[in-house]
């Protein structure tokens, strides 16, 4: 910005009262400056005006003044621009030099014109110093009185007050001074200071004191409404601090880094969240339960800014917390619904998508609080739809509401998007909403954006379409890419033993051990222990005829709550599948001796297969075991 400019916005400021409240002495110093300039430029343009004759002025009556404005008005601007208005010494040289220009034009020019000299103490009200204010008040005064009687002998004040004396009539001619040419003329000098005193000065200074008086509770009043703005400013500066803070603390606590399962590939996820003020009620969250069950959770409370967000913080933590005791979402949401359901004398409720995936199979559990209806791509279809559903009673509403177990089921490509009435309820400058057809449109013509740039380029879409109107609802989205079912097949435990029936003990005690981790039934421990006696036994007697050699046992969980038992001997081949069932409607004594065990292997286990590869059989079993 020029100076030029930054003279004129300080000028301007006088009478727009710009940032009146925060005015300190630095910008009082340059406003005083700036109406100095602009009373020096005026009195140049005037000197121009007199010169070409426009205004009927004694010319030597300008040149003295513009002299004198250079001096007095000029160099003391120059000054007070050159130090940026800084310094204590600035504002008295500013006030004193403007004064004595505007006395002494006062002692030159009629008495209607030195009304000017009020200007400084209007100006020194700027500095909200009531004793600045009075000082400025005296001196002017002083140098009213000395104006006044100076003026006698060489100003205009001298004829206007001989008028008031001088017979009517009475003709005078100036060959030389004014004092000489009245010398026959019968004037009482006396009686004409006391008019001078009466008619000119006393008026003048009883309209300098009633503005200096109103200067100075104007002053005063600044002052007091600077100290308090000043703690206004303090309060509301406090308040947006800890706003901020309240701020960053929602923002922590909600996911923020994606993907945020990167060991998970099967999945691919993102959110995000714009509050409408510095702090929302609407949230999201994302977290496992288990290594195979996945959490997604949208949820939007009432009301804005902070005790909307203490509602939501409050609600994130319970449906985490209770989710990790009992991971079903109907019973947690029944449960976090009668914890905020106690106190809540503000009434202030919750609606709340929530839903379990499982990641192996993608069965899909949910439960509606009152939410909106999430939209559902099904890789199937090849579109989105609204996967509408009945919605039970918001969070918080009453107590002891049973809520309704809903399940889809996802396959591998499908997506599932989540968001709060702040999508599809942003409007338009024409009181138009966004709409849920709108939203469905969008995402069936983005299919084949990635989860983050859908998310991206739809909240470019919103805020294209609402324009200029101001954002009066938190917006919230989570979009979720079920890309592939979980195959966390890993060996839990493998063992090698002597191909010997004296180790069979060894191996059903290592199978027992591993057997212990999970929850089974004692009938299906038994068919398992049946099964790997039988498989173990029959390596033993005939894999390795008459030389020995070893049985390795690997133990796997398939992530499905399935048991795989893999048997690897270096023996002959031989594929135990291939031996004819026997005939179980025969007694003991008309079957055939052998094949029996494998049988019931087969009969009691979900799967059993044989290969031989590179040199080794390999026997494989499985068992559901939930």
């Amino acid at each position: 910005m020029s100076n030029i400019e930054r003279m004129f916005n300080e000028f301007k400021s006088i009478f727009v009262s710009e940032d009146l409240l925060k005015e300190n002495e630095k910008h009082a110093n340059i406003v005083t400056a700036a109406t100095m300039l602009n009373v020096c430029w005026f009195c140049i343009i005037a000197w121009v005006l007199t010169f070409f004759g426009i205004f009927k002025v004694g010319m030597n009556i300008m040149n003295s003044i513009v002299i004198r404005c250079l001096v007095f008005l000029a160099l003391p601007v120059t000054i007070c621009y050159a130090k940026k208005g800084e310094g204590k010494w600035i504002k008295h040289v500013l006030f004193i030099a403007f004064t004595i220009l505007l006395a002494m034009a006062d002692s030159m020019l009629k008495y209607n014109v030195t009304l000017v000299m009020i200007l400084p103490i209007i100006l020194s009200a700027r500095y909200y110093n009531k004793r600045f204010t009075v000082w400025v008040a005296a001196f002017t005064t002083i140098l009213f009185i000395i104006s006044t009687f100076m003026s006698v002998n060489i100003g205009q004040q001298d004829i206007n007050s001989y008028n008031l004396i001088i017979p009517e009539g009475t003709t005078i001619t100036i060959n030389g001074t004014l004092r000489d040419a009245i010398t026959n003329v019968p004037v009482d000098e006396s009686n004409r200071l006391k008019n001078i005193f009466i008619h000119f000065f006393l008026p003048k200074f009883l309209l300098f004191n009633i503005a200096a008086f109103a200067c100075t509770q104007i002053a005063q009043s600044g002052k007091n409404m600077v100290e308090k703005q000043k703690e206004i400013a303090e309060k509301g500066k406090r308040i947006e601090t800890e706003l901020n803070l309240a701020s960053a603390i929602q923002r922590s606590m909600l996911p923020s880094i994606f993907p945020p399962f990167p060991e998970h590939e099967e999945i691919d996820i993102y959110a995000s969240m714009m509050p409408a003020k510095e702090v929302g009620g609407d949230f999201y969250d994302m977290f496992l339960v288990d290594e195979n069950h996945l959490a997604i959770c949208m949820a939007d409370v009432s009301g804005k800014g902070v005790p909307a967000s203490l509602v939501m913080m409050i609600s994130k933590i319970l449906i985490k917390n209770v989710t990790m005791i009992d991971a079903k979402v109907d019973k947690a949401l029944t449960r976090v619904n009668n914890m905020l359901c106690e106190g809540n004398k503000i009434d202030m409720f919750v609606t709340c998508w929530f839903g379990i995936l499982d990641l192996r199979s993608g069965k899909l559990e949910f439960a509606n609080a009152g939410h909106n209806p999430p939209l559902l791509y099904s890789s199937t279809k090849g579109k989105f739809e609204y996967l509408k559903t009945k919605p039970n009673l918001v969070l918080a509403g009453m107590e002891d509401i049973k809520y309704r177990l809903n399940e889809i089921q996802m396959e591998p490509g499908d997506k599932i998007f989540l968001y709060t009435d702040g999508v599809t309820e942003a409007t338009d400058t024409n009181e138009m909403l966004y709409g849920e057809q709108r939203l469905e449109n969008f995402l069936n013509t983005h299919l084949s954006l990635s989860v983050e740039d859908t998310l991206k380029q739809l909240k470019q879409d919103i805020d294209s379409f609402v324009g200029e109107a101001e954002q009066f609802d938190d917006i919230t989205m989570l979009e979720l890419f079920y890309k592939k079912r979980k195959d966390d097949r890993v060996s839990v435990a493998q063992k090698t033993f002597k191909a010997d029936e004296n180790e069979l003990p060894a191996v059903q005690e290592f199978v027992r051990e591993e057997l212990k981790k999970y929850d089974i039934s004692s009938r299906t421990l038994n068919q398992i222990e049946l099964a790997v006696e039988e498989i173990f036994v029959n390596i033993a007697s005939y894999a390795y005829v008459g030389k020995e050699g070893d049985c390795t046992l690997t133990i796997q969980n398939d992530g499905l709550d399935k048991l795989v038992f893999t048997f690897e001997d270096y023996g002959i081949q031989f594929n135990p599948l291939e031996k004819q069932d026997p005939d179980i409607t025969l007694s003991a004594s008309e079957r055939d001796i052998g094949g029996l065990g494998i049988f019931i292997t087969k009969k009691t286990m979900d799967s059993v297969e044989y290969k031989y590869e590179n040199g080794k059989n390999i026997l494989t079993i499985s068992k559901t075991i939930n």
